[in-house]
């Protein structure tokens, strides 16, 4: 059966990821940028508050943060904390511990980094994934998670035969993990969502197990089991797009993996559904800014 999540993954291509510990105590805080990044942070002692994307979140012990493309944010001992500068710690710190705060009160250790990806996808693919995935350490994915994170670092300390072979796929899992792994206060979004409604994953499979067919509303509704407006509501409301948006976006990421890798731009277009290159290479143009050969040039 087609699985939109792993062929999500797949694309995306994780082969790598960068972290770095960090040990606090007393009053502190740590700010990041806006990124285009996958990051996580996990809790592995105490508690600290998260704030940047709406109401202040309450981070316990065990508790793991998976964040596509988040804005601005901060980690602190509590709101209102002046934040230093994250990244400017993080360059400053060769031993990969950062340290905040002074004294033993209220002692805090946490891992974080962003996965590293190799993929021109980004920017089309974050908006098919939730910004924000918090599970609480009582979830049973936090500590899949957790256990997982200590293969990734005993690998990468090691300099064991077939690492290199190894680590792509342990980043693999604890990717697919921290995405499939559903939070218990807090409902699945984007393409999550949509994976959670049985109607709405079988249209989503069948758009995944043929992308190259002139799927039109209707189609994809019955496919689903729905009629074309409850479909249709449905798919915006849980994916957070329109079924022919995420179609057009599937297709355009495809396009952009298949041109970095060299393939010819009319084979792309065949592949992805357009029956002719200029067809195809108008979609793209609309999609991405830049035509498809413009683009194979400069991002292959």
């Amino acid at each position: 059966m087609t699985d939109p999540l792993a062929d999500l993954v797949d694309l995306i291509r994780p082969r790598a990821v960068f972290w770095k510990g960090m040990e606090a105590a007393g009053t502190w805080g740590i700010g990041f940028p806006a990124t285009t990044d996958v990051n996580f942070a996990m809790v592995a002692q105490g508690r600290c508050c998260l704030t940047g994307f709406g109401p202040v979140l309450e981070l316990a012990e065990g508790d793991f943060l998976l964040m596509c493309g988040p804005p601005a944010f901060a980690l602190a001992s509590a709101p209102g904390v002046p934040p230093a500068d994250g990244e400017a710690l993080l360059a400053a710190s060769p031993d990969y511990q950062v340290r905040l705060g002074s004294g033993a009160a209220d002692p805090v250790r946490l891992v974080g980094g962003h996965f590293i990806l190799e993929t021109a996808n980004a920017d089309l693919l974050m908006g098919l994934l939730p910004r924000l995935s918090h599970l609480r350490g009582t979830d049973s994915g936090a500590g899949r998670i957790g256990r997982l994170l200590d293969l990734v670092g005993d690998e990468a300390a090691a300099d064991r035969p077939g690492s290199s072979l190894v680590m792509p796929r342990l980043v693999e899992v604890v990717l697919v993990e921290a995405l499939r792994s559903t939070p218990s206060d807090t409902p699945p979004q984007g393409l999550l969502a949509g994976l959670h409604d049985p109607q709405i994953a079988a249209a989503l499979r069948a758009v995944h197990a043929d992308v190259r067919r002139p799927w039109t509303v209707a189609d994809l509704a019955a496919t689903a089991h729905l009629s074309r407006s409850v479909f249709a509501q449905r798919f915006l409301l849980l994916v957070g797009t329109t079924p022919i948006t995420y179609l057009l976006t599937w297709r355009m990421a495809l396009a952009k993996d298949a041109l970095t890798r060299g393939r010819p731009i009319d084979e792309v277009a065949r592949s992805v559904g357009y029956g002719s290159a200029s067809a195809f290479s108008n979609a793209f143009h609309r999609v991405s800014g830049s035509r498809p050969g413009h683009y194979a040039t400069t991002a292959g």
